[in-house]
């Protein structure tokens, strides 16, 4: 897995496995999944990420036992 954020267009990506996209469903407002052709999930991008995220903890966001931070570009 690896997560990325593009701040250009506010957007945090988490690439869960490499695969050949065929469907991108948007599963909330702003949060779209893509699929590969048996649908499993494949990417998640959740645009406007600072703002569902929060500003005051964009910086701190963990994944297991690392923090990540999301302000440097992608």
């Amino acid at each position: 897995m690896k997560i990325t954020y593009d701040k250009d267009v506010d957007a945090l990506n988490v690439s869960l496995r490499p695969g050949r996209v065929v469907e991108t469903r948007e599963i909330s407002p702003e949060i779209l999944l893509d699929l590969d052709r048996e649908g499993n999930p494949l990417y998640l991008e959740i645009l406007g990420a600072s703002e569902k995220i929060g500003k005051k903890n964009f910086g701190k966001i963990m994944v297991g036992k690392k923090f990540l931070n999301l302000m440097t570009p992608a």
